[in-house]
């Protein structure tokens, strides 16, 4: 059970573009995978430093065709830990672009190149044992620092991508862009569902804010923006109307909680385009949709997650690992489906291991749902902190202060708790506003002033980041 079984039946349709003059038919791609095919003859582990291009797209078609463990890697990933995964996983091949060959320099050696990307082998080539489910390896938003990988089957991806299929209802006229890094699991969604249809894939390395984006975006006929909530701030800066073109038919948001000005800006824009806006939660580890909130409830849902995606069951347990059966009853949502990941791993021992988790995904993100089912996040299990034995939930008050105007992110070391910020707020009006709030002293906090939130890849707030900064106002 397995992507990608169809292309063969969709040989005249465009599968991958660069937008403007490069197009490849699907008949096109399966005659440059039996090229390279022709190199990696058995099952091997791969590594992909990936990049929006079209080689590193047929790198990845390639992996999941014919049966490969692909490890992917964004090419902004800092060299000493491409290097260090490289050392604990020995992967026997690698693509890559060919500006970055030199990053393996005496460690392996070419032996295909095709539209800018390379296939390096492995010169120390090992026998690893690979699960025969095992088909990818993805890290989260925030684990590059330990180096710590999702693994996903081949039967992870495809009940997945189905029941993404089915709920956006994703055609073979439809045409998506990639506006996010192809790393990370939710653009990997996007193309696995549009490619899986037969449909098409524009692939650029522009951003929102880049002319060259929106003309290539208008240009093919883009039929879904699909975008994290820094995205939607970006458009709601320059202007939700740059994404309306007659082919849009809808708008997909995950990655994040995106704010209630945000949805609602959104919502009007949409019934005034007659569009429709998915808003969707998820996790890498559950492949990575969880559950998605109908169009037809956005307004009296504001802010929800929605229900289980088809084929998910999703509920929640209390600190005892009982189920909550009551509504408004905070405790941390479980996922349960055949989308749950096979375990993590943080070296190429642990890729001979099946399944560990029985399908079953303790997602860390806490919340309740309502007298209707609909269910809402609120924090996250390690935003928990514990001041002077005082418990404060550190996602709950970034979400408050949202709402009172303010833009903070925090973290604690259980000495403190650290406010970072991007705009000028008065630092004494702020710590009183947040003292008041968790009726801590004063002297509990401390405001840091940033020029810009540091981000990860998919453009979350990297938290890693933020506990390494130690300036101060």
């Amino acid at each position: 059970m397995r992507l990608f079984k169809s292309f063969v039946h969709h040989r005249n349709r465009i599968a991958i573009s660069d937008g403007s003059f490069l197009k490849l038919t699907y008949k096109d791609l399966l005659i440059e995978l039996n090229k390279i095919k022709k190199k990696v003859n058995q099952r091997s582990l791969i590594l992909i430093i990936s990049e929006n291009s079209i080689g590193s797209l047929i790198a990845y078609i390639f992996c999941i065709i014919n049966n490969h463990a692909a490890i992917i890697v964004d090419s902004k990933t800092k060299k000493k830990d491409i290097l260090k995964i490289f050392k604990n996983y020995k992967p026997n091949y690698i693509f890559l672009s060919k500006k970055n060959e030199s990053i393996f320099h005496r460690k392996c050696e070419e032996k295909y190149s095709f539209y800018n990307e390379i296939l390096l082998k492995n010169k120390s080539i090992k026998k690893i044992n690979l699960n025969k489910n095992l088909s990818l390896l993805l890290s989260t938003s925030g684990s590059m620092g330990t180096i710590k990988f999702v693994k996903l089957s081949k039967s992870n991806l495809k009940n997945n991508t189905d029941s993404i299929i089915k709920y956006l209802k994703i055609q073979k006229n439809d045409c998506a862009i990639t506006n996010l890094p192809i790393s990370y699991s939710y653009m990997l969604s996007v193309i696995n569902t549009h490619l899986e249809k037969g449909g098409s894939i524009i692939v650029i390395n522009n951003s929102l804010i880049e002319k060259n984006f929106w003309k290539v975006f208008k240009k093919n006929k883009i039929t879904s923006f699909n975008g994290v909530p820094y995205a939607y701030e970006i458009l709601s800066k320059i202007g939700l109307k740059n994404i309306r073109i007659k082919t849009l038919r809808y708008l997909t948001q995950a990655g994040g909680k995106l704010e209630e000005t945000n949805i609602r800006e959104i919502i009007k824009f949409c019934d005034n385009n007659d569009l429709k806006f998915y808003s969707m939660y998820g996790q890498t580890e559950a492949s990575p949709r969880i559950s998605y909130l109908k169009p037809e409830y956005l307004k009296k849902k504001i802010g929800s997650i929605g229900k289980g995606i088809p084929g998910n069951n999703i509920y929640l347990v209390d600190e005892y690992g009982k189920k909550i059966l009551k509504p408004f009853k905070q405790g941390e949502l479980i996922c349960e489906g055949k989308n749950v990941f096979m375990g993590y791993s943080k070296n190429f021992k642990d890729l001979k291991f099946d399944n560990t988790n029985q399908f079953k995904l303790a997602t860390g993100d806490l919340g309740y749902f309502d007298k209707d089912g609909f269910y809402f996040i609120t924090s996250r299990k390690n935003k928990i902190a514990k001041i002077f034995g005082n418990r404060v939930d550190l996602g709950a008050l970034e979400n408050l202060m949202r709402k009172k105007g303010y833009k903070i992110a925090c973290h604690s070391d259980d000495k403190k708790i650290f406010i970072y910020m991007e705009k000028n707020y008065e630092k004494k009006r702020l710590i009183n506003i947040i003292s008041k709030i968790t009726t801590f002293s004063v002297r509990s906090f401390e405001v840091i002033k940033l020029k810009y939130f540091p981000r990860t890849p998919n453009k979350k707030i990297s938290y890693n980041e933020l506990k390494k900064i130690n300036v101060k106002l």
